[in-house]
């Protein structure tokens, strides 16, 4: 029996099998019953909160380099020291 070989084949199978069951549970309900939110949708926003959470740790990195820089830019040229006439 041959392995499956592609890495995501389980995430992409179980993703799958997760909106069959959700398009099911839809058709089969008359009534809008709030029910829990589903496996996918907390997924979804799983991915959405890491990937802003990426971005501002990101952001947060680069302003301190830049700010790192200046401070280093500013110590070099004698910015920082009083200029005596």
């Amino acid at each position: 029996m041959a392995l499956v070989r592609d890495p995501y084949f389980w995430k992409r199978f179980s993703t799958a099998v997760h909106r069959e069951e959700e398009a099911k549970s839809d058709l089969g309900s008359a009534t809008p019953v709030k029910e829990p939110d589903s496996w996918l949708e907390r997924e979804r926003r799983k991915r959405k909160r890491s990937l802003i959470w990426g971005f501002v740790i990101f952001f947060a990195v680069v302003l301190l380099v830049t700010g790192g820089v200046v401070v280093w830019w500013l110590a070099k040229h004698n910015w920082l020291q009083k200029v005596e006439p």
